[in-house]
């Protein structure tokens, strides 16, 4: 399944409920959909937020996939290049005051799915989300 979004925030709650629709429709676990729904909701908010300093309007296309082993994911964009897996994990033993602002979004993607893949390819930026069930 193929679902596309302006590059708008505004979008991403008619997305989300796409997502869950369509897991729905197929029995995945709630559990399941709602951890794949709170990881797109952080790299499509982190991709509108800071992928797009032109300020043009362009397309996120995110594609569903549910397979023996799992349901997949995958989010691209023409954004700036990011590679989110670069960057290392926030020290999430230190107090909220003494951690540097950002990577919990990351780290909380990384958590709540079970492979997280990355590559840039003809100038957009393909992430891919693998939960197993």
């Amino acid at each position: 399944m193929a679902f596309r979004m302006r590059n708008d925030l505004a979008e991403l709650g008619r997305l989300l409920d796409e997502v869950e629709a369509y897991c729905s429709a197929r029995d995945i676990p709630e559990e399941v959909a709602r951890g794949l729904a709170v990881a797109l909701d952080e790299l499509i908010t982190n991709t509108v937020t800071h992928g797009y300093p032109d300020g043009r309007d362009r397309d996120i296309e995110l594609h569903l996939d549910v397979t023996d082993t799992g349901l997949s994911a995958e989010v691209i964009d023409d954004a700036s290049a990011f590679n989110p897996l670069e960057h290392p994990a926030p020290d999430t033993t230190l107090p909220a005051e003494q951690r540097p602002i950002g990577g919990l979004g990351i780290h909380l993607v990384r958590k709540l799915m079970d492979e997280v893949a990355y590559e840039r390819r003809d100038g957009r930026n393909h992430v891919r989300l693998v939960k197993h069930m």
